[in-house]
């Protein structure tokens, strides 16, 4: 009976696992998620579980070796030298909320480099800072606080900025 698999690989070799077990006749499924291209300006497709991806065999056909042997892989997910099975329905929900995602981004796009915001959360609670980048899908990013006469690096949840407010008692600039 065919079931779901999860594989380890080695560091981006997630792609090249994938089409070489399709090669095989082996489904796969890469998860994948559009991050910024720091180089290019762009967007680019990463995968949503870095150095993983799913299979779906009948093991008691292929046999082990056809997933384990793949160069690039380290090893099958395992719980007590058995091969840990994916249900169904777990790939199904992956799949779908994937793909009501495709054509937007997965990453925040709230602020831009340079943009000046301030921290609301502890230790740096009111300070000025400036965006500087999104740094992983799990919401970290890179703030510039003025600290000590020089911009030094921190790095903050994005849910704890907001955007610069400067108010003046004549008028009032909002970003």
């Amino acid at each position: 009976m065919k079931h779901w698999y999860a594989l380890y690989t080695k560091p981006k070799m997630e792609h090249q696992v994938s089409a070489l077990l399709g090669k095989k006749g082996i489904a796969t499924y890469l998860p994948l998620m559009e991050v910024p291209d720091k180089k290019r300006q762009g967007w680019l497709k990463q995968p949503f579980f870095p150095c993983y991806l799913f299979a779906q065999a009948d093991l008691s056909v292929v046999g082990r070796g056809a997933l384990a042997w793949t160069p690039g892989l380290r090893r099958l997910v395992s719980f007590d030298g058995e091969p840990a099975i994916v249900g169904d329905e777990i790939i199904a929900v992956l799949q779908k909320r994937l793909a009501a995602k495709r054509g937007r981004r997965l990453l925040d796009e709230r602020f831009r480099p340079g943009e000046r915001v301030v921290i609301q959360a502890e230790p740096f609670q009111g300070f000025e800072a400036v965006f500087d980048e999104t740094l992983s899908a799990s919401g970290r990013v890179r703030v510039l606080v003025n600290f000590l006469g020089r911009q030094t690096a921190c790095e903050v949840a994005i849910d704890d900025l907001e955007k610069f407010e400067f108010r003046n008692s004549n008028c009032e600039f909002r970003n």
